[in-house]
């Protein structure tokens, strides 16, 4: 059974409507995080 994998440990969620940047934490998508700044949904900078 196949296994899906995220883009790994490192790396930086950002806000896509404020820019608000916050470093990405292992086991917590950046999707499931809402920016303290503005309230978007964050999104994982690539």
């Amino acid at each position: 059974m196949p296994t899906r994998y995220g883009l790994g440990p490192a790396g930086e969620c950002i806000c896509p409507a404020c820019g608000y940047i916050t470093p990405h934490s292992a086991g917590f998508p950046c999707y499931n995080i809402t920016c303290p700044m503005c309230g978007t949904k964050l999104t994982r900078k690539q």
